[in-house]
């Protein structure tokens, strides 16, 4: 059987005055004689507004910025040292594709777990870069390592941002510089 739209609001039309009828005026009594009782009033009372708090969802206007270019499959630099609360920018002039890919502790795809685990923060982030920047706010201490999924495999598609004062070197990468 076959239902069209018509039939089907012409049903719910019929269901929907069919239940207003039985929530008309009568108060279901004996038919007994009725007395005027009175009711109470509602009185308008002021109920106060909750205020509206944000949570900032980036970082301040005002925050510092350091950029990391990638420059013939290559980041540069290698190692950015930056305070908390930077905003890192990734740039790339190539015409190849790039990515800045996370590389994090717990990850459970093999080929994003951080290299140096013990020291390496989690994090997520797995952008194309190209003609628009990649930027992430990094307001925690920690080491956040990364790599280019295309460039991987060349010496110099990986990296790290240490934010803080932590121990980490070049050295603690899997790549070289070229």
């Amino acid at each position: 059987m076959t239902f069209s739209r018509r039939k089907i609001v012409a049903a719910a039309a019929g269901l929907v005055g069919s239940l207003a009828g039985c929530s008309g005026g009568s108060d279901g009594g004996d038919g007994a004689e009725e007395t005027d009782t009175a009711t109470a009033t509602a009185t308008a009372t002021e109920t106060p507004t909750a205020t509206a708090t944000s949570t900032p969802s980036g970082p301040p206007e005002d925050a510092p910025e350091f950029t990391i270019n990638n420059e013939n499959k290559t980041f540069i630099p290698m190692v950015a040292e930056v305070e908390p609360g930077t905003v890192v920018k990734w740039t790339t002039e190539s015409l190849s594709s790039h990515s800045v890919t996370s590389m994090s502790p717990s990850s459970s795809e093999s080929g994003r777990r951080a290299w140096n685990p013990e020291v390496a923060s989690d994090w997520e982030l797995d952008e194309d870069l190209g003609s628009e920047p990649v930027t992430h706010y990094f307001p925690e201490p920690g080491v956040y390592e990364y790599k280019c999924d295309y460039d991987f495999g060349h010496i110099g598609g990986c990296a790290a941002v240490v934010v803080g004062d932590q121990e980490y070197d070049q050295e603690m990468l899997p790549c070289e510089p070229q």
